[in-house]
């Protein structure tokens, strides 16, 4: 489930839910079965805190879960899965989740500021008037949140980056999958224990970033 949905559970259901979605079902079978260098440990604290409903049982004012805040975290501000995530045998799987998570940034990350859209107005205008090269805009907050915003309401940018990498040559014939990282009750309420402080400390990280700027 998307984290915005997770967060908030009575919003409205939209694709951007539905892109996330697939991203994380296939980011928690990545974590869960494909090799990886991780350690197992640390393997199953992330998948604890990217795909458990609620890590600290905190609710709303319906009484219903919420959560997903590592999810918003890495999708906003850092790289989904966490870029210390690799896989023993290189697979176009997870530069296809990446490539499918990177346009959250613009629904989680920090959104343009004044500053920012005044900046890209005047490059813009040297470029309408040939005195700047198109590619210049590129990487500025602007150009990067609308590209990312128009992604994500596109069903066919999806579709796209889903087939291209379907035919990346990188697929194994054989996919090379491990056994499941199976995690007992116990050991879910011991990761829960562990996670819960780093859970607080991101929750304010998401907070003091999402204040107000100028």
């Amino acid at each position: 489930m998307s984290a915005a949905l997770l967060g908030n559970p009575g919003q409205l259901h939209v694709l951007e839910d539905d892109i996330e979605s697939f991203a994380h079902v296939l980011g928690w079978t990545v974590m869960s079965y494909f090799p990886t260098p991780m350690d197992r440990y640390t393997r199953a604290i992330w998948l604890f805190l990217y795909y458990h409903e609620s890590h600290d049982n905190s609710k709303n004012d319906t009484g219903q879960a919420v959560g997903g805040i590592e999810k918003q975290l890495h999708l906003g501000w850092t790289e989904y899965p966490l870029a210390e995530f690799t896989l023993t045998e290189p697979s176009p799987v997870l530069e296809l989740i990446r490539n499918l998570s990177s346009p959250f940034r613009a629904r989680y990350g920090r959104p343009p500021t004044a500053k920012d859209k005044e900046t890209f107005e005047h490059l813009n205008a040297l470029v309408s008037k040939g005195q700047l090269d198109e590619v210049e805009l590129y990487n500025q907050p602007v150009y990067r949140y609308r590209l990312d915003m128009e992604r994500l309401n596109s069903p066919e940018w999806f579709l796209g980056t889903t087939q291209d990498a379907l035919e990346h040559p990188g697929w194994l014939a054989e996919d090379g999958a491990g056994d499941k990282l199976a995690v007992s009750a116990q050991g879910i309420a011991g990761q829960q224990q562990r996670a819960l402080p780093l859970v607080k400390t991101d929750s304010q990280l998401l907070s003091a970033s999402s204040g107000p700027q100028n």
